[in-house]
Order: C-alpha cells, then sequence, then structure tokens
C-alpha cells in the first residue's frame, strides 16, 4: 500500500526511479558520506545483488557514482553526486506529506511503540545474520 502510493507520487511528479532506487538515494543522502556496497545493502535490509542492480540504474543516470576506496582499492564506495542530491531535494517534500498522510489518525505515542517493534526486529535479524 505504501509502496504503491510513493510509487504514484513519484510518477506523478515525472520522477524517474521507482521507489526502491528512491530509497536507496535518501538512504546515500542519510549517511552523508560515501558507503561500501555491503554497507549500504546492509542499511536497506536488501540483498547486494538487487542493490547493485538498483546502482547501475542510478550510475546510467548520473545520480550516484562508484570510487575506489582511499583505504583499500578492492573496495567500491557508493555516493550521490551533486546532480542526485539536487534533484532528491526536489522529490523529498512530495514524499514528505505522503508520509503525513500516511500517518494521520495515529497516536505518537503508537508510532513511537511500533518503531520500537521494528527496530528489535532489524536488530534481531542482523544478528543472526
Amino acid at each position: 500500500m505504501i509502496r504503491s502510493g510513493m510509487a504514484t507520487v513519484l510518477k506523478n511528479a515525472g520522477w524517474p526511479f521507482s521507489p526502491e532506487e528512491t530509497q536507496t538515494l535518501i538512504t546515500l543522502s542519510d549517511a552523508g558520506e560515501p558507503l561500501s556496497m555491503n554497507d549500504l545493502a546492509l542499511l536497506m535490509i536488501r540483498d547486494p545483488t538487487t542493490v547493485k542492480r538498483q546502482l547501475d540504474r542510478l550510475v546510467e543516470q548520473q545520480f550516484v557514482e562508484r570510487k575506489a576506496s582511499t583505504d583499500d582499492a578492492r573496495i567500491v564506495m557508493i555516493g550521490l553526486t551533486r546532480r542526485g542530491e539536487q534533484r532528491l531535494q526536489n522529490v523529498l517534500p512530495l514524499l514528505d506529506d505522503l508520509r503525513k498522510t500516511a500517518l494521520t489518525g495515529i497516536k505518537k505515542s503508537e508510532l513511537e511503540a511500533t518503531l520500537n517493534v521494528l527496530r528489535t526486529m532489524q536488530k534481531n535479524l542482523m544478528e543472526h545474520r
């Protein structure tokens, strides 16, 4: 339901990427610095192969770039380009409006409880790997 709403908002805005690709851009933006492929996949709780396919399209559109790590040339770092950051900032207000609509009628305490449960589940799954 949320993915569908996000897809509709993005499509209506002329945004060229899927909700999953958009989430990749948001994750990179939130990180504030380039991330390795593995770190990005862990943060997104996605398979690295899936993330790589999404990145291929984002690189092709010049929204992200791949660079060798300065510490270890075998590690590829992924970061937003200036173009990617600027375009992302244009679409974030639309997604914020969608979030506000989705949360209408939900008490702050209910939201906090839900987020705490989800964080605990995520932590449990990360430790289980």
